[in-house]
């Protein structure tokens, strides 16, 4: 076999599609080689804070937020490969930095740089993917890049804490992949759409300088808006699982069993995307509720890890089909001249929805009395009866959609907007 299908009637090289993967899973990886040194970094540096630390882990995720948004904006300005390839050189000499770092400051300064770096890569993963594949090859190819970068991230998890055992630096060696694609990038800006030559094209054929777009003309912007707030929603509850899991199961090797179902469930549905559609494409945001309210269903009443175990896989493996499900749905309703952006929106409630759901949840458990960091079995609750509302609220816009549409939902027909869309020149 010389490629993969792209559902344009071509082939695409293995190593281009190799090289589409890493791209991903560099969007992810901030924070993963400092996981397995924490409890060691008081010897390492004496002095430090837990403050300092909690920016070690912290600081990737609040760094990217800002910068997807920037990432995304630039994306739609500028050529996307050169874009890619500054992001990759800033993000590989950051991460060449921390086998130097002389103390903690240094390491959250680097934290924050591959943050950065990690965070304007994101978009442009997204929509390479919509440049290179079509029609259902593209929703599998999204089902794909997200089971592979969990598959990743659980290999890594592992591997980095042998490394650390080693050597306490050598866990970094996983920031130094964001200079593979630097590797392919000379060969692989050919299959890449660029939005610069979009726009010129439209300057040519209006026979002006240049042109303008608005944002909003170029997108399907009632489907970002909703795709962006349950996106959110169900990333802010599944963060949760990971948050309180440790505290609720203080046996170290049962917390750690249990968060790896978590990308374990993600990564399954990844795989078996297309296949989990074909029962559930006209009702994707119903199913993908009712599951994760179930999965939580069984987190809060049962106090046996392998019940707990089943919730967190069935929740984490409708997740993990709602993401790479809308990242496709987006995909095909925006123009290529906004697709960064549109990414961009989509991709940073990931972000959001992580740094704020311990926030979220623990202010909901003070509301009433209590507290998610000394009782962890509240905020399972919480996230149930969060996901009880939402679920309400997907099932009632769901009854009126349908009931516009006298059976026939608009809502599942995609239009695409083409390279282009109402230029203003």
């Amino acid at each position: 076999m010389k490629g993969i299908n792209t559902g344009y009637g071509t082939q695409l090289p293995l190593w281009a599609v190799f090289n589409l993967y890493v791209i991903f899973i560099i969007t992810s990886i901030p924070g993963l080689a400092i996981s397995p040194i924490m409890g060691d970094l008081t010897r390492i540096f004496p002095g430090t804070s837990q403050l300092e630390t909690q920016f070690l882990t912290l600081g990737p995720n609040i760094a990217a937020i800002p910068f997807v948004f920037l990432g995304g904006w630039i994306g739609t300005r500028f050529n996307n490969m050169k874009l890619l390839n500054w992001t990759c050189l800033f993000y590989g000499i950051g991460g060449a930095l921390f086998f130097v770092a002389p103390n903690m400051i240094t390491l959250i300064i680097l934290s924050f740089a591959i943050g950065i770096a990690a965070g304007i890569c994101s978009p442009l993963a997204s929509a390479f993917v919509s440049d290179l594949f079509g029609g259902t090859e593209r929703t599998k190819q999204y089902g794909y890049t997200s089971a592979v970068l969990n598959l990743v991230l659980m290999a890594s998890t592992i591997a980095t804490g042998y490394l650390a055992k080693v050597n306490w630096r050598l866990p970094f060696l996983i920031y130094l992949l964001p200079f593979v694609p630097l590797f392919f990038a000379h060969k692989f800006k050919g299959y890449i759409k660029e939005p610069t030559a979009i726009r010129s094209a439209d300057a040519q054929k209006k026979n002006a300088p240049k042109v303008h777009y608005k944002f909003t003309q170029n997108v399907n912007m009632k489907m970002l808006i909703r795709y962006c707030a349950y996106y959110f929603f169900i990333t802010l509850v599944i963060a949760a699982i990971s948050l309180y899991v440790p505290f609720r199961f203080t046996n170290s090797s049962t917390a750690g069993d249990l968060t790896s179902i978590l990308f374990l469930g993600i990564m399954a549905s990844g795989f078996t995307l297309n296949f989990a559609l074909k029962f559930i494409r006209k009702f994707v945001a119903i199913a993908c509720m009712i599951a994760i309210a179930v999965g939580f269903i069984l987190m809060t009443f049962s106090a046996e890890a392998v019940v707990v175990g089943i919730g967190i896989l069935l929740a984490s493996y409708f997740y993990g089909i709602a993401q790479p499900y809308y990242y496709d749905r987006l995909s095909n309703n925006t123009s290529r001249v906004a697709l960064t952006l549109t990414m961009a929106w989509f991709a940073v409630m990931d972000s959001i929805g992580n740094v704020v759901a311990p926030f979220i949840i623990d202010g909901i458990a003070k509301v009433f009395g209590s507290s998610a960091s000394k009782d962890p079995q509240i905020a399972f609750r919480i996230c149930m009866y969060m996901c009880f509302i939402a679920l309400a609220i997907v099932i009632i816009r769901k009854v009126i959609v349908i009931g516009k549409n006298h059976g026939h939902d608009n809502d599942m027909k995609d239009h695409p907007l083409g390279d282009s869309v109402n230029p203003i020149s």
